[in-house]
């Protein structure tokens, strides 16, 4: 009986689609999902899966739901669609399940219904609703390698949006296809009143290629449903974090101090506090310690002594990295004058998603660069300042001295900002600025260079995930 049970929960818990890569024949599969969207942004569904073939995968599963029980079969699908709606960043409640032709010759149907908070996301920022669908299978089928099937795979899907009564379509996702060598995805679209039907067909061919697959989803790609009429609420999470450097030119050497605050999100910020304890704090250290020198090395910056503390592990405040380190040759010399230069992007300016930024990005940072005694600034560049519907970006120079500069930016990314609107702002933002200036003479070349961070929270892909 044992054994069994852990067969089904291979075949269902890491899907039928893994568990028939070894499986003779070709797989086929289909999909009818159905959702009853509320204006809250709730959904009922309805997730009907249908398993046709290979023939000896699909007795087997059948096979694993008599010897296991129908219940626990039940449980085992439920935990599938769940953890699959978690990997979207939804959470499914209240979820039933029914099994239908495990005990027959036929195809093996599974039925799983539920409700679906925040299925749809509410933006502000342009008073619309969005739903966004994986109609291209892309989570099930990263979990295989396809080029190693032994057979083809076909995928047949239909999604049914039932929008809220009296919404008003705004977008709807366009009609899509691409083949390569036998193999080919269809997305076809069509809409009856407040209904939306979208209906995709996968095919990959027995002997499918990293190429072919390349072609047929080599274009990132989102299938988006915008809808308006009432206003919502906003499910968004805010990332925050300050930088606060000192840089001290001497004169064989660079002091760099620099002091990262991770601020936001308090949960996240907990969860790393925890991880950083228990895998040891000296190890994370040590590996963040690494990562710098690495960077400095790699700009032919010569790291001659340096330490990386983590504070704040025990307490409820932002958890605080702070670095020092000795350098040197921290810049080259550029038409005769000695360059730092800067980003005031904050290396945010390159971030990749598809659709909307899914939080709000605050970050902030002061640098204090200070120049030995004889020496002096001879270029700073203007201040910056640019918005864009509520989005920022600021950087400002005191000129505190001949020799001495305090540099505050900021960058503020608001939730729900569309790609074009988030390239149309960074599009108005030099790459980087220059800071020029002249050391006294028996100054040795490449004091200063180019800056940059090595951030310990790099952002999540949650934030790029989909929208």
């Amino acid at each position: 009986m044992r054994k069994y049970g852990l067969l089904l929960a291979l075949l269902l818990v890491v899907g039928t689609l893994t568990a028939g890569l070894s499986a003779a024949g070709g797989f086929q599969e289909g999909q009818r999902n159905e959702y009853w969207i509320q204006w809250d942004g709730g959904a009922n569904v309805t997730l009907n899966t249908t398993l046709y073939g290979p023939a000896d995968l699909l007795n087997k599963t059948k096979e694993s739901i008599v010897q296991a029980g129908l219940e626990k079969a039940e449980k085992l699908f439920i935990s599938q669609a769940t953890q699959k709606l978690a990997g979207e960043g939804l959470t499914l409640k209240n979820a039933t399940a029914e099994i239908i032709g495990y005990n027959s010759t036929g195809p093996l149907e599974t039925v799983v219904r539920g409700y679906v908070p925040n299925f749809a996301k509410y933006y502000s920022y342009d008073g619309v609703w969005e739903v966004t669908l994986d109609v291209l299978r892309v989570a099930d089928l990263a979990q295989i390698d396809p080029t190693k099937l032994n057979g083809s795979v076909m995928l047949e899907n239909n999604f049914i949006v039932h929008l809220p009564r009296g919404a008003t379509l705004k977008v709807l996702p366009g009609n899509y296809t691409a083949k390569s060598h036998g193999s080919y995805v269809s997305i076809n679209v069509t809409r009856e009143g407040n209904t939306v039907t979208i209906r995709s067909t996968i095919y990959l061919a027995k002997g499918v290629t990293y190429a072919d697959i390349q072609a047929i989803y080599g274009k990132p790609r989102t299938f988006v449903i915008q809808y308006a009429g009432r206003s919502g609420s906003e499910n968004s999470t805010t990332w925050k974090m300050a930088i606060f450097n000192n840089i001290t030119v001497e004169k064989n050497q660079t002091v760099f101090d620099s002091v990262e605050e991770y601020r936001e999100p308090e949960s996240y910020i907990n969860y790393l506090k925890f991880q950083i304890t228990y895998q040891g704090v000296e190890k994370a250290e040590n590996s963040l310690y690494q990562k710098y020198a690495q960077q400095f090395q790699e700009q032919g910056v010569t790291v001659k002594a340096g330490k990386v503390r983590i504070l704040n592990l025990n307490s409820t405040g932002p958890l605080v990295v702070r670095y020092h380190f000795i350098l040197q040759n921290f810049t080259k010399k550029v038409n005769g004058s000695y360059v730092y230069a800067y980003d005031p992007k904050l290396e945010l300016g390159t971030m990749q998603f598809l659709n909307r930024l899914d939080a709000n990005l605050n970050e902030t940072k002061v640098t204090r660069f200070t120049l030995p005694e004889g020496a002096k600034f001879t270029g700073l560049p203007e201040d910056v300042h640019v918005t864009l519907n509520g989005n920022s970006v600021s950087m400002t120079v005191e000129k505190v001295s001949d020799r001495e500069v305090v540099i505050r930016s900021s960058v503020f990314l608001r939730y729900g900002t569309p790609l074009k609107d988030y390239q149309a702002l960074m599009g108005k933002i030099p790459d980087r600025v220059e800071f020029k200036y002249e050391l006294p003479s028996g100054g040795k070349k490449g004091i200063c260079g180019p800056a940059f961070a090595v951030a310990l929270i790099v952002l999540p892909a949650l934030l790029y995930r989909k929208r």
